[in-house]
């Protein structure tokens, strides 16, 4: 199965209450921070500018639903694949018995139902595993130490891939889903980026399904920032903040990353391969980190835990990106910078009212062999409140990298709304800030807006919120990414995307299904129709695991 773009994957979302009720961060009283930990604004809805009267109306749609029990586990894992040759994708079962077996069951589709085609034993030392396209047809690959085996179904075993160490076994008596798949050079076959302990073993595919003599590239990391995550699916590549741009302008992507005080950059040569020694270079664009994990918020609000604080800097300035930004052939620089303000609420000081944050986009310059990145600013986005994800894609399709930011502006005037609210449903309130680049440059106001809401349990020491699954994706096959949204527990709205600023329509399809929460949803194309597909796993402890699939027709 084709690996999807990151433009896919869900972001996630975390709640301003749960930093509210930390005294480092956020100094209100203990009765206040009682109040404010349930806050919230309870509806879904798309604010922004008026509908253009003369566009067409959006494509309609349905899900066809199915449902499988996928038998009871302590732990499952669950992937996808067209391992079988068939024209539907099988839905892949991985988990750990009561006898330590490492158990693999493979569900495919026949005529209108799914059901169990295959069952196999991996073996005991199996550690984590994947799907890649190999020579044109996709694989079940798993890890163990020393060397990466492939799962072959005829014969119902496991066949040696490559040989390599990687540092990432997981922590605890699970099998996840670690992505160590990617196409790193154009060529649309997947490559090895297989996760060290001083970097990346980067295997590229050769034509005859075969993979070159590997390379090692990128910085380390650590091995609790791949499983930080909820979930069992884990991406170490994007973890490590490796970039993929043309530096040298000779039309092939070559692979960057920051190692303390200058870029590293190993070239792309013509038979798609990359030098195992980097370049160095440096740039005029001031920043304080590239890890994002160094600021409060996004990534310290967003996996913190209730009744813990939120770690990382108020204030900091943070590489985002280094992509082609605004669709000139160059590569573009982008900065995330967080800043709050001191202000003073109920007698109590505080840094929440007056933070904002702005992402700043430094365009790219030629030179003979290189890029170069100036330090004025060429275009930003500003956004008030606590941001809780920041996200660049290209919404509209139009070849320019749009702006998302999912906040908290709490306001000193809307915190009694905020608090009654909040009382009688635990849950709150995040505005989804879409922002398009047109001309290349962003506007200074949002082109479009909608109102999330996530849940809060409240559970001293157990995670902080419930978030409501996020989707980026074309369900209805017009070409145009949609929006999907969970709307609590069993509803799921989707915006159908429009052409123009609005970005997606105002009034949602709305969709009845029980769902799981957002790292147990993801977009799937099961059928190879081009139209995104919805897979929830259901993971439950009192009965057997479930999974639903909403197949877009």
């Amino acid at each position: 199965m084709k690996k999807r773009d990151l433009f896919y994957k869900h972001f996630l979302f975390t709640k301003l209450s749960l930093v509210a009720n930390h005294m480092r961060y956020f100094e209100f009283s203990r009765f206040f921070m009682m109040l404010f930990g349930v806050f919230q604004l309870g509806c879904s809805s798309l604010l922004g500018k008026e509908a253009d009267p003369m566009l067409p109306p959006p494509t309609e749609f349905t899900f066809e639903q199915y449902e499988i029990a996928t038998g009871a586990a302590e732990h499952q894992t669950v992937l996808t694949g067209f391992l079988l040759g068939g024209t539907t994708a099988e839905l892949v079962v991985v988990n750990v018995n009561e006898e330590d077996e490492h158990r693999l069951h493979i569900y495919a589709f026949d005529d209108d139902s799914w059901a169990l085609r295959q069952k196999a034993t991996l073996r005991p030392e199996v550690s984590f595993v994947d799907v890649a396209n190999i020579g044109g047809r996709d694989r079940l690959i798993s890890y163990e130490e020393g060397h990466l085996n492939w799962f072959d179904p005829e014969s119902a075993a496991e066949q040696p891939l490559v040989v390599v160490t990687s540092n990432a076994p997981p922590p605890i008596d699970v099998i996840p889903h670690l992505d160590v798949t990617r196409d790193l050079n154009g060529d649309n076959r997947d490559d090895l980026v297989v996760p060290d302990s001083d970097g990346f073993w980067v295997f590229i595919q050769m034509d005859n399904g075969t993979f070159a003599d590997p390379v090692k590239i990128g910085p380390s990391i650590e091995i609790g920032r791949i499983y930080a995550a909820d979930g069992y699916r884990y991406n170490p590549w994007a973890e490590a903040r490796i970039h993929e741009m043309d530096y040298d302008q000779d039309g092939r992507s070559d692979l960057v990353f920051w190692n303390e005080d200058h870029f590293v950059v190993h070239h792309q040569d013509e038979r798609g391969l990359f030098s195992p020694v980097g370049e160095t270079f440096t740039t005029e664009v001031a920043f304080d980190s590239d890890d994002l994990g160094s600021l409060v918020a996004p990534d310290g609000v967003r996996g913190r835990r209730f009744d813990h604080g939120a770690p990382g800097a108020m204030t900091g300035r943070v590489l985002h990106r280094l992509t082609d930004m605004n669709h000139d052939g160059i590569a573009d620089l982008s900065v995330f910078s967080l800043h709050a303000g001191k202000s003073r609420f109920l007698g109590q000081t505080s840094e929440l009212w007056h933070m904002h944050s702005t992402y700043e986009v430094h365009f790219g310059a030629p030179t003979p062999d290189s890029t170069v990145f100036g330090a004025e600013v060429s275009t930003m986005v500003r956004s008030d409140g606590i941001p809780f994800e920041i996200g660049a894609s290209d919404f509209d399709h139009d070849g320019q990298v749009d702006v998302m930011f999912a906040v908290i502006d709490p306001g000193i005037f809307k915190i009694i709304g905020m608090l009654a609210r909040g009382i009688a449903t635990h849950s709150t309130l995040l505005d989804l800030n879409l922002y398009r680049m047109e001309d290349s440059a962003y506007p200074d106001e949002r082109d479009a807006s909608y109102k999330i809401k996530a849940y809060t349990p409240g559970d001293s020491g157990k995670k902080a919120m419930h978030f409501p699954s996020l989707l980026f994706g074309d369900v209805n096959g017009d070409g145009r990414p949609d929006l999907l949204v969970q709307n609590g527990q069993k509803e799921l709205y989707v915006f159908i995307g429009v052409p123009g600023p609005d970005l997606f329509a105002r009034k949602p399809q709305k969709v009845a299904v029980v769902m799981p929460y957002e790292e147990y949803t993801w977009l799937v194309d099961f059928n190879k129709d081009g139209r995104q597909d919805v897979l929830m796993h259901h993971p439950v402890t009192t009965e057997p695991y479930r999974v639903t699939m909403l197949i877009a027709q």
